[in-house]
């Protein structure tokens, strides 16, 4: 019996995985649709609470607030990287002649001179078509934005009914009363999951934009903005955010104290908020384990590419919270947490 159920999860499992990658272009507009759903409904929750002893905002204010607070966010972020991205393609030669350089240095240090393969090699790599590159996916990504924007306005629409509906489904109050426990839990979650990892984007960026600043770091807006998007990747992002920005220094001064202060200031940014700061304050909110983590990037990364990074963390807290609730998949949600302590089964 247990070897059947072991071999149907399997099956479960494969078909899942199969279904979420055939089915990538229909699935991912709309989870981007739930996302951007999700913030605009928690943000207008946020400004709908009473600031005032007597005084709250009518949740149709609160979401149009909401809606314009966010889109204007979009349109600033992505009006930087645009501008930012084809500045760097433009500087890209200088950048690729400077690099070569280090390239020859390095390669006479370590006793190979005028070595042609290396040369040969070097030559055929492009940063201005990387950076193409790069500037034609973040192009693809904004083509999609219509698709989302749809979707999170019919799920707002939805929002209306979803409760009568669940309501209708569920049936026995005792039942309806346990998924809405098991609803309140993963949002409170993710929540505290957004709030904390937002707040703690921004401050590490603004702090990584006055150093990049003050040493003189070509486009230090660009790259701030990138450092608060890296902060959202678990583990590679940090890595990202002081390799990406260390390197440029390294390519664009002909000296190394720019580089080391980058590397130092940003890395030490970097380390004490992902591993000091952002643990004391999550809490024992999302118990899951490092390993959990590092494996559900590199699988969601390849399923999804660089959205499955960013969603990775939600959708393996989502996965322990459901799957603490029954007692033949408790064992899993053991094994998903850090220390084997889970939710507590709803009533």
């Amino acid at each position: 019996m247990t070897l059947d159920r072991a071999a149907l999860w399997a099956i479960v499992i494969a078909a899942t995985i199969c279904l979420l990658i055939v089915g990538r272009g229909l699935l991912m507009p709309f989870v981007l649709g739930l996302v951007l759903w999700y913030m605009i409904d928690a943000l207008a929750d946020a400004f709908e609470r009473p600031r005032l002893a007597h005084f709250q905002l009518p949740r149709p204010v609160a979401l149009i607030a909401a809606l314009g607070f966010i889109g204007g966010l979009f349109w600033i972020l992505g009006r930087t990287i645009g501008t930012n991205v084809s500045a760097v393609v433009a500087a890209a030669p200088s950048y690729e002649a400077r690099l070569q350089r280090l390239v020859d240095a390095g390669a006479e240090m370590v006793g190979i001179e005028n070595s042609p393969t290396l040369g040969e090699l070097f030559n055929r790599i492009s940063l201005a078509d990387t950076l193409g590159g790069f500037a034609t996916a973040a192009a693809s990504v904004v083509s999609i934005a219509g698709i989302v924007a749809i979707y999170a306005g019919f799920l707002f629409v939805e929002q209306v009914h979803f409760s009568r509906k669940l309501a209708v489904i569920l049936g026995q109050d005792a039942r309806r009363a346990r998924v809405r426990a098991v609803l309140g839990r993963i949002d409170r979650d993710i929540r505290l999951y957004v709030r904390i990892k937002t707040a703690l984007a921004i401050a590490t960026s603004v702090l990584g934009y006055t150093v990049m600043a003050w040493v003189g770091v070509d486009f230090a807006g660009f790259w701030a903005v990138m450092l608060f998007f890296f902060y959202f990747i678990p583990t590679v992002g940090s890595i990202l955010a002081i390799a990406a920005p260390a390197i440029l220094t390294l390519v664009q001064f002909d000296h190394l104290t720019p580089f080391l202060t980058v590397l130092f200031v940003i890395g030490t940014i970097q380390i004490a908020t992902a591993n000091i700061i952002e643990p004391a304050m999550m809490g024992r909110s999302l118990n899951l384990s490092p390993l959990v983590v590092i494996v559900s990037l590199v699988v969601w990364g390849t399923i999804w590419g660089v959205v499955g990074m960013f969603l990775c963390v939600p959708i393996m807290v989502v996965a322990l919270i459901v799957l603490a609730q029954f007692e033949t998949t408790r064992p899993v949600a053991v094994l998903l947490s850090a220390d084997g302590e889970i939710p507590e089964q709803a009533p």
